[in-house]
């Protein structure tokens, strides 16, 4: 039996827009694919407006998962900012999109911090 994502169980209405969560395999760190590759950048993320899009973006983490590259890659259903930003529609994906929350105003998340 096939492992759905999951945040499909737990975002009730519309799944799209969506972007692709998962974490690198050697640095642990939260990534987002991004056109040509992943970054930790969220503002960076490939948003999926449909499902064949959707799909590709699956598939292209199901590969990558499989070269070693990421963990756990899943669609995130996202809302957009009037700048086009993608915050996670679930609390989980969105704390995970934020970053560690000990200190935010340090690292990598005080870098993003317009998801803030």
């Amino acid at each position: 039996m096939a492992k759905e994502h999951r945040a499909g169980s737990k975002v009730r209405g519309d799944k799209l827009p969506a972007i692709l969560m998962a974490n690198h395999l050697l640095e642990g760190d939260v990534v987002f694919l991004a056109d040509g590759g992943w970054t930790l950048d969220p503002s960076g993320a490939k948003i999926a407006h449909d499902a064949e899009t959707a799909a590709a973006m699956e598939a292209e983490g199901k590969a990558a998962a499989a070269a070693n590259a990421v963990v756990d890659p899943y669609l995130v259903p996202v809302d957009l900012t009037t700048t086009g930003l993608p915050v996670a529609r679930h609390f989980r994906d969105a704390m995970r999109q934020k970053g560690p929350s000990v200190h935010p105003d340090m690292g990598k998340q005080a870098e993003y911090a317009p998801i803030r």
